[in-house]
């Protein structure tokens, strides 16, 4: 398969009243009785030499200094800290590009317990987060081991950790904490595991009770598209726009693909839209997407919109010209 990585941009609740717990590739797990919410989530995930890695960052706010975060994963993984610097390449590379107007009549604006305890496979520090790699037989033994060791995964998003379990995945528990509350960004972190495709892990926010907005930025040798995990053609249930589509020229992400794909997808009703999590295809082209950003380039003179001083000077002419066309007919 072809070097492929995919970014994911603000993940973000559109009611921040409620508890973001669900994000797109896994839930936050705060100690019991505390409140966390994930505000934006941006991922990188690249697959390469049959292993895909994803680059985890959140924003979180939180009223504790201490939380934790479950990710599936279809086999075993290793953590790593992550170059916070990447993401901002990505920005760089999608910057619209300007599309000049001319405003020749100055009138244009800019747009604006029973259970199975589950097997440690791993346990690691890093950047002073601590991560365990989980395998997991029952969602009863996995819920009890995480409540056991500070997770509390909420009812809803639990629910979901089953489909997973079934199909032989792992999971990585991530406690996050700082001197301080969890408020703003957090250190982005690298989780790598062995996988023969891409998949975006998405059907734990089939927890989320609003709506969720997702941004998939595909690096790839072509174009591509979002489908179903494990088919070649079914769509998302939602809605889904190509925002940005052209060749990669930033230098920091040449590496990771020679063409760029930035996919928007909004989900109105997550308990009822997510099926599956997210696979990528090729698309049916190479077409370009590239949403100009306008700059109204003002044409004056002295000061004055060159259309309008045309039109005046137009208009005097014109009555010149009557004004020698009557006196001409009255000498007749």
């Amino acid at each position: 398969m072809a070097s492929t990585l995919l970014a994911a941009a603000a993940l973000t609740a559109t009611a921040a009243a409620a508890p973001a717990f669900a994000c797109a590739c896994g839930t936050l797990a705060p100690p019991p009785g505390l409140a966390a919410a994930v505000t934006d989530e941006s991922a990188i995930i690249t697959h390469r030499d049959g292993v895909e890695t994803i680059v985890l960052s959140l924003d979180v706010e939180s009223g504790t200094a201490t939380s934790g975060l479950i990710v599936p994963t279809p086999t075993a993984a290793t953590v790593s800290a992550a170059d916070p610097a990447i993401f901002d390449s990505i920005e760089s590379q999608t910057v619209p590009s300007e599309r000049v107007v001319d405003d020749w009549w100055g009138n244009k604006v800019n747009p604006g317990a029973g259970d199975s305890a589950p097997t440690v496979v791993s346990r690691l520090d890093v950047g002073g987060l601590e991560a365990t790699t989980l395998a997991a037989t029952d969602t009863g033994g996995l819920t009890g081991w995480l409540s056991q060791n500070g997770f509390e995964v909420p009812a809803d998003a639990a629910g979901q950790l089953q489909q997973y379990i079934d199909q032989r995945w792992q999971f990585v528990a991530l406690k996050l904490s700082a001197t301080s509350a969890l408020n703003g960004t957090l250190a982005p972190i690298q989780i790598s595991f062995p996988s023969d495709s891409i998949v975006y892990p998405l059907s734990m926010a089939r927890a989320a009770a609003t709506e969720q907005s997702l941004r998939l930025s595909v690096f790839a040798d072509n174009r591509v598209d979002l489908v179903r995990n494990g088919s070649a053609d079914q769509p998302l249930d939602a809605a889904v726009r190509t925002v940005w589509a052209g060749p990669v020229t930033e230098p920091a992400l040449t590496p990771l693909g020679a063409y760029l794909t930035v996919i928007d997808l909004r989900i109105d009703s997550p308990q009822t839209q997510i099926s599956s999590d997210i696979g990528v295809v090729q698309a049916p082209n190479n077409d370009v997407v590239d949403p100009a950003a306008i700059v109204i380039r003002p044409i004056e003179l002295l000061g004055f919109p060159l259309g309008t001083l045309l039109a005046v000077w137009g208009g005097l002419g014109l009555l010149g010209l009557l004004a020698v066309t009557i006196a001409r007919s009255r000498l007749r």
